[in-house]
């Protein structure tokens, strides 16, 4: 089993390598998930992927993302491999404008599916609406070949909005739930991939 990580995660150090070799050729910024407080962040090797849309100009580690870790660590999840559909910061601009970039977005794309190809996820989890529709958008066989379930973005602007989410808690006691029936979700589909 430890073997079979350690594989992973040379793949996965290859990988970030040739992301950061890109982003030094094009002058773009990028950023990885880090392992933090136990929490494998890019370099987790089970075979679940949580999925962001692109990374933040924010610094790390904000209040959102220490609880984030937290929940993941406190349900076993510390290994889920987390990364984002984009790798590069939007920065100023909006993500419209990366997207519009059609060179950029196939490099991207190149980028997750070797992501997929490393990992072979029994489950994608998106991170928010936008992350969802484009992941279907740009991979539109991704419901054949993978369990794709979204859940609420964990930097989920409860205030711009007049939803049932009124705080950071409630934001965080939904994910919370998400995950746990997302963790009963991955048991049954291991028992099924492995016959029991």
């Amino acid at each position: 089993m430890w073997g079979k990580r350690n594989e992973i995660v040379e793949e996965l150090e290859e990988l970030r390598e040739k992301i950061l070799n890109y982003a030094k050729e094009t002058n773009q910024e990028v950023w990885f998930y880090p392992e933090y407080k136990g929490v494998k962040g890019f370099l987790g090797t089970q075979d679940i992927i949580l999925l962001g849309l692109n990374p933040s100009s924010g610094i790390f580690p904000s209040k959102k993302d220490e609880l984030l870790y937290r929940l993941l660590k406190e349900r076993g999840l510390e290994y889920i491999h987390i990364t984002d559909l984009i790798k590069v910061r939007a920065k100023n601009k909006h993500v419209t404008d990366l997207l519009a970039n059609s060179l950029l977005m196939k490099k991207q794309t190149e980028f997750f599916s070797d992501e997929l190809n490393i990992i072979k996820p029994k489950i994608i989890i998106t991170m928010g609406s936008q992350c969802d529709s484009l992941l279907k958008q740009f991979f539109r066989d991704i419901d054949k070949s993978y369990k794709v379930i979204q859940i609420i973005h964990y930097g989920y602007n409860w205030f711009h909005d007049s939803s049932k989410y009124k705080s950071t808690k409630d934001v965080f006691d939904k994910i919370s739930k998400q995950l746990d029936k997302i963790k009963e979700e991955y048991k049954s589909l291991s028992k099924r991939k492995d016959g029991g």
